[in-house]
């Protein structure tokens, strides 16, 4: 069926609907515009084209207050305009398309369940609030490609929680090279000032995350600043997050300079047997594999170890562990121990 709409302020001409997909959907300048999704699929899969005009934008509010855990956008996108997916509230992971340029403001609106998102190179602008109150979003993997800016700045600034990001460096002669950061939790507390004859209040800075966001530049993050805000953490993150940092930016060491190396290093020698008990703890066998690499435990933080694996029945831990032992200490050593 064929109409004409007006949407908002623009008229959109030979607009149609397709029962396949559920969708009503525009076609301007030979292209087809997305303007409302009409199903309760769990998993929406957007289709690349309709009609056979290629599908290259999101309207406002298209899919809005749906209830999808998963959605696939098809290559040929570059707009989600603003409102987009708001208030879409069971939405887990969002893999954003090559050829997307543009997230209008309030797109992600309110996701509350959404948890992962990929940022790809070509992504130019990210509008305010775009991933407003996305409170459990806790990792971002960020595309870089020599001469495109970054956009996960604008991403951070509508988040206050701790964020996990992978940062891939990727290069058209030769592979991929990875860094990983945490920016931190940061907030505001707010509290009147008693003291003031005027109603007064004053806030104060919870958490180091807004200082760790400054090191977020226009092209890339800033390693060095970055890495010289260790001090930051040390004041007063948790030590989950700190061992954390440290651990991944020697085992994913891009743009990292030796005094940083050595800053990280020694913080994982001083607390090599919190560490181990933790990798142990989180199933994370990548890391205490590389904290045995390191060769800063010794034969008692490898026994203590030992003893938590086998405390906690984790049998492929237990066997690392006996096998690193018996590689790198004595038989005296292993005789006294026993």
């Amino acid at each position: 069926m064929q109409h004409f709409l007006i949407w908002g302020d623009t008229m959109i001409f030979d607009t149609y609907f397709s029962e396949t997909d559920s969708l009503s959907y525009g076609i301007v300048n030979g292209k087809a515009t997305i303007i409302r999704y009409e199903g309760d699929e769990a998993r929406v899969v957007i289709p690349s084209s309709l009609n056979g005009y290629p599908v290259t934008k999101i309207e406002p509010y298209a899919f809005s207050e749906k209830s999808m855990k998963y959605i696939q956008f098809p290559e040929t996108l570059e707009m989600i305009d603003h409102h987009g997916f708001s208030e879409c509230r069971s939405i887990r992971q969002l893999d954003f398309p090559e050829r997307l340029k543009s997230i209008g403001n309030y797109a992600f609106y309110n996701c509350w369940g959404l948890e992962e998102v990929h940022l790809t190179s070509d992504i130019r602008s990210i509008g305010y609030g775009a991933f407003k109150n996305c409170e459990k979003l806790k990792e971002i993997i960020q595309d870089k490609v020599e001469g495109h800016d970054i956009s996960i700045g604008s991403l951070l600034d509508d988040l206050n929680q701790q964020i996990h990001v992978v940062m891939r460096h990727l290069y058209p002669d030769k592979p991929m090279e990875e860094a990983k950061v945490i920016f931190t939790e940061h907030d505001y507390e707010v509290v009147a000032n008693v003291a003031s004859m005027c109603k007064q209040f004053e806030a104060t800075e919870i958490g180091s995350g807004k200082y760790i966001r400054y090191c977020i530049g226009i092209h890339d993050i800033d390693y060095n600043k970055y890495d010289g805000m260790f001090h930051v953490l040390l004041r007063g993150d948790t030590f989950d997050t700190i061992i954390t940092v440290a651990m991944e930016r020697l085992m994913y060491p891009y743009a990292l300079t030796t005094e940083a190396r050595n800053t990280y290093r020694e913080y994982i020698a001083a607390h090599c047997r919190e560490a181990a008990e933790k990798f142990i703890r989180d199933d994370d066998k990548e890391k205490l594999v590389y904290l045995a690499g390191l060769d800063v435990m010794d034969s008692g933080t490898v026994d203590a170890a030992i003893d938590l694996a086998l405390a906690l029945d984790k049998t492929e831990f237990t066997a690392f562990l006996m096998d690193h032992k018996h590689q790198h200490f004595s038989m005296a050593e292993m005789s006294f121990d026993l």
